[in-house]
């Protein structure tokens, strides 16, 4: 068995800076909030958790068949939040501002993976990378001026241009995501 989920990395430097302008905050590191590292930043798109090692291959053709129509795009990397909401926040995100070019066979693959038993949460997709997972915050108001002075702040135009089954491999220091499979976009 692994840990598998299909997602979008995503590349941002001037994301990556201010991330890192955000750690170095005096105020801000009163708080316990876990950073993801930016190389594992992703937009989700299914968590099948955890499937049998026979069925990757399989995958790989629901993931080819699925996006072999779809071709590569820009969006933008917009504003901050937080799930599930700011009295209780537990991640804090960047959000992207469109991929409906993604969403028809965003929806193909799902119907694929169902047809074929794979189950999986189908929540509606909230498109956002996850930059850190909150512990604790110490300065509530520290956190709520960073979320109102970027809540709608453009970071950066970032290309989606591949679609990736990763491996999820948990570790002392941290998830390792490894692609086991990737579709370029054309």
């Amino acid at each position: 068995m692994k840990r598998l989920f299909i997602g979008i990395p995503v590349q941002s430097a001037s994301t990556v800076i201010a991330t890192e302008n955000w750690q170095n905050d005096r105020k801000l590191c009163n708080n316990l909030i876990s950073w993801t590292n930016p190389g594992n930043w992703h937009i989700t798109l299914f968590f099948l958790g955890d499937t049998a090692i026979s069925q990757i291959t399989l995958l790989q053709h629901l993931i080819d068949v699925s996006f072999d129509e779809t071709k590569s795009f820009g969006t933008e990397l917009n504003g901050v939040g937080v799930f599930p909401d700011t009295g209780k926040p537990r991640i804090f995100w960047i959000g992207l501002k469109d991929l409906h070019s993604l969403l028809p066979a965003r929806e193909m693959l799902g119907d694929l993976l169902r047809q074929n038993g794979f189950t999986f949460d189908n929540k509606p997709l909230k498109p956002h990378l996850t930059l850190g997972r909150i512990k604790f915050l110490k300065d509530r108001q520290a956190f709520e001026k960073l979320l109102k002075d970027y809540g709608k702040f453009r970071f950066d135009n970032v290309s989606i241009d591949r679609i990736v089954l990763y491996e999820s491999i948990l570790t002392q220091q941290g998830p390792v995501y490894k692609p086991l499979f990737v579709k370029r976009l054309s």
